[in-house]
């Protein structure tokens, strides 16, 4: 995540799940048309049938919708590698530990805890259930012998092995990660989202408000004087401010997007309004608290707002709506020092 990230950029994640679908959507075609010409017809047509569910997590992926992606994608598999393995002439064991681990294995690098230990329970249950067929002779397989139980605990520890190894390396890597996105999205003096955060996040919240037909309000405020007040008080003293500044703003707006988006400046993100009227009731808040005494200081605040898709259907759009509201409000008379668009407050 970097300052420059244009709304709808594909992240890391996108790229990755993306890659896994396409790839996992490939291999289900070939396997489907090799088995249709070694003459498997019922592992053929189970391929055939596999390959569209997994375009259809590109549909999730596409939406943001990483989980499903991922956790549709893993159904796919342990279906058709279970089915598969029941008529699969060459046996289980040596099979399943290939096939099943490498679904765990993505599991364990891309989903979340919880949704990982789903995966590899059903994992696990599958493979119980196919060696068990195996064993009792219910399989195709023409091998001279059939599987043991001694097999499926075999089974059982190298997949746990993969499972162990893989999630490790995961929370291991995303958590550094993670500590690195936190220093590239987060203000380190308010502890909000940045500019490149709220960009990010902000294009994520508009795409979601235009599928559901939704309003949204972005409100920006720019402290006055902010400069001056730093030379005055130094900049130990200008950082409290901020920093109080943005407590204000996250009291006020809890479960809202609020981002530092410059040295002076906060944004406020409110999506899921009902409708218009309530964004100039948002921004008199906002103006009323960032209206405080600090050390002696008096802080004030100049507000603009924009309306999501009044205003502007696009991110870009609406903050040049909301910092051109911000420019004309800063020539109001002092006590009118906020508004929107198309009207003053």
């Amino acid at each position: 995540m970097i300052p420059t990230s244009q709304p709808g950029a594909a992240t890391p994640m996108d790229v990755i799940v993306r890659v896994a679908i396409v790839a996992v959507t490939i291999a289900l075609f070939f396997h489907s048309s090799l088995h249709a010409m070694l003459g498997h017809r019922d592992i053929a047509v189970l391929s055939a049938l596999a390959t569209p569910l997994g375009i259809s997590a590109w549909g999730f992926a596409r939406a943001g919708h990483h989980e499903a992606a991922i956790m549709l994608v893993s159904g796919v598999l342990l279906a058709v590698v279970t089915f598969g393995l029941v008529l699969n002439p060459l046996g289980v064991h040596d099979v399943s530990i290939v096939a099943y681990g490498g679904i765990v294995l993505v599991a364990s690098l891309l989903l979340s805890r919880r949704n990982f230990l789903a995966v590899t329970a059903l994992t696990m249950a599958c493979a119980g259930i196919v060696f068990a067929l195996d064993i009792t002779g219910h399989t195709r397989s023409v091998v001279s012998r059939m599987s043991e139980w001694s097999q499926l605990a075999i089974f059982l520890v190298l997949t746990a092995a993969f499972a162990t190894i893989g999630r490790v390396a995961s929370e291991t890597l995303f958590g550094s990660l993670g500590a690195l996105r936190l220093a590239a999205a987060g203000d380190a003096v308010t502890g909000l989202a940045n500019r490149a955060g709220f960009v990010v996040n902000a294009a994520t919240l508009l795409t979601a408000a235009r599928a559901k037909h939704g309003t949204c309000a972005l409100v920006l405020a720019d402290l006055d004087g902010f400069r001056r007040l730093r030379v005055v008080m130094g900049h130990a003293a200008a950082d409290q401010v901020i920093a109080e500044s943005g407590r204000r703003l996250a009291a006020l707006c809890a479960g809202h997007l609020v981002a530092r988006i410059a040295e002076d400046e906060f944004a406020v993100l409110v999506a899921g309004l009902d409708a218009e009227a309530p964004a100039g009731a948002l921004a008199r808040e906002i103006h009323a608290a960032l209206e405080f005494s600090f050390l002696g200081a008096e802080v004030r605040a100049t507000v603009g707002f924009a309306r999501f898709p009044r205003d502007a259907d696009t991110l870009d759009a609406l903050m040049l709506a909301a910092e051109a509201a911000l420019l004309g409000a800063k020539g109001n008379p002092a006590g009118e020092r906020m508004a929107g668009p198309a009207d003053r407050i």
